[in-house]
């Protein structure tokens, strides 16, 4: 007898992020006390580049204080009479109803229960006039489970079994919060109300909608950023001695670069333009760190495609990975091997990295190049074993220097980018990141990685291995559809799982 199948993904519970939440305060408040709030709200831990998985999103005690600080200090700015205007001749209480309907409605991305809708006009009935009873309103949702969580359920009345579908609702706020980081808007919600998101075309044409607002590119530049593990060029402060002309205008405009070049590839490219395409919005201010590779005409603006290619090529993502005074092979390295082949290095034995920390390599030598400082780990017993697996790797960025610069010279001697991949599928030797790059383009290993990254920001979970079958799935559509990023998204709503959670028996 065939066994039944049963969906990978759990039912649960999940809390919002600190970024979800805070869209969903702008939805609802506007941008300045969305900022307000954000100066007030703790950012989550990062965990494999993205600030939203579950694992992390628990609502300690202190957690709890800053919501309920946030809720009363945006209440007492909120502007009543932009917000909920009664006019005359309106009954207040009536007013005071429909803007709790209405409110709520908009933060939880579904109607309110009856009780929730009590409970708000019950806190709304002790304010001391019509102003402060939505201010109460306003304060009491803005902390309620209903904003802060999201539900993956289904019905109540649920008939017993190893699988429910979600309900509508909870399939416009998935979708949503997939593809804008928000709740679900007034177009999706009255799709869900009409029955209008049952098929997979359905919620893939709802898909392609949101990914052409500006939070849904806002969305789309969140998960390639976390991919290549980018929390901002800001956050990567140099040594002054060493990169003198490092200055927050240099990292401003490297960060413009990059959220550009990553918007014009997702918006409707693919991942193989990602990883070989060059830059063509130079800001003026970065002509120094290209040099003689960038060329600017009257028409166009280009850089040298045999060393410039693609998104590691940049020089924000080439500053953000590396050291605060010099290129940071090791790091490089292990970037590809972890989050370009989803390929685990386990960290030194602590005994081991004791040893290390005594041992720093001295930056301030100049007798030899950082490669040569850092190639007594490939020549040494007891660290080769490990450092074997990823410093080839990242010899090969010795081009470019701590902040994105092109060198064939450090300290006087000649600069040695030859790197070596291994254990992929597209092993051999390479030369400078273009290099790399194309390599990285044609491997099936980068791309399922790609794709596993990408489920992992869709679900805010690590895949598990009862996933396989539903990543095999995404990543066929994703190739068949000529591996263009905007078609992974809908890959993964189209899928009959996005809608179906395991039940916990």
């Amino acid at each position: 007898m065939a066994t039944a199948f049963v969906p990978s993904l759990p039912q649960r519970i999940r809390r919002l992020s600190q970024r979800e939440y805070l869209n969903v305060v702008e939805d609802l408040l506007g941008n300045a006390l969305a900022k307000a709030a954000a100066r007030m709200i703790p950012s989550e831990p990062v965990v494999a580049g993205f600030d939203n998985q579950d694992s992390m999103l628990r609502v300690s005690s202190l957690m709890f204080g800053s919501f309920a600080g946030v809720a009363a200090q945006l209440s007492s700015k909120a502007n009543v009479a932009m917000l909920a205007p009664c006019g005359a001749g309106q009954i207040e209480g009536e007013c005071v109803q429909q803007f709790a309907e209405v409110f709520s409605r908009r933060a939880f991305g579904r109607a309110p229960t009856q009780a929730e809708l009590t409970s708000l006009l019950a806190t709304a009935a002790t304010g001391d006039g019509y102003d402060e009873s939505i201010r109460l309103i306003v304060e009491q949702v803005l902390q309620s489970p209903g904003i802060l969580y999201a539900t993956e359920l289904g019905p109540e009345n649920q008939a017993t079994g190893s699988s429910v579908r979600l309900t509508d609702n909870e399939v416009a706020n998935q979708l949503s919060l997939l593809v804008t980081a928000t709740r679900a808007d007034a177009a999706l919600q009255w799709a869900a109300e009409d029955g209008l998101l049952r098929t997979p075309d359905q919620l893939a044409n709802q898909a392609d909608r949101l990914m052409q607002t500006p939070l849904g590119q806002k969305q789309l530049l969140a998960f390639v950023s976390g991919w290549a593990d980018m929390q901002g060029v800001e956050q990567s402060p140099k040594s002054a001695e060493v990169f003198p002309t490092y200055t927050p205008d240099l990292a401003q405009a490297m960060q413009q670069e990059f959220n550009q070049f990553v918007q014009s590839h997702v918006a409707d490219g693919t991942l193989t333009t990602l990883m070989t395409d060059t830059s063509r919005n130079v800001p003026s201010t970065l002509a120094p760190i290209y040099g003689k590779e960038l060329t600017i005409t009257p028409d166009a603006t280009v850089l040298d495609p045999t060393r410039r290619r693609g998104i590691f090529s940049l020089p924000a993502w080439l500053t953000y990975h590396s050291a605060d005074q010099h290129s940071g092979p090791v790091e490089r390295g292990l970037f590809v091997r972890r989050q370009l082949f989803c390929q685990d290095v386990p960290g030194p034995p602590q005994s081991l990295a004791a040893q290390i920390s005594l041992k720093p390599i001295d930056p301030k030598n100049k007798e030899l190049t950082t490669r040569q400082k850092y190639e007594s780990h490939t020549t040494t017993a007891v660290c080769a074993g490990c450092h074997q697996q990823f410093d080839p790797i990242g010899f090969g960025f010795e081009e470019m220097d701590g902040i994105g610069r092109l060198r064939t010279t450090e300290n006087d001697l000649p600069v040695d980018s030859s790197g070596t991949l291994t254990g992929t599928d597209v092993d051999g030797p390479f030369n400078g990141v273009a290099e790399l790059s194309a390599k990285l383009a044609k491997s099936n290993l980068f791309r399922q990685c790609f794709v596993q990254h990408f489920f992992r920001f869709a679900t805010a979970r690590e895949a598990k291995d009862e996933d396989a079958f539903l990543l095999s799935r995404i990543d066929h559509e994703f190739v068949q559809q000529e591996v263009r990023i905007t078609s992974l998204v809908k890959a993964f709503v189209k899928d009959p799982m996005f809608v179906i959670r395991r039940t916990a028996l």
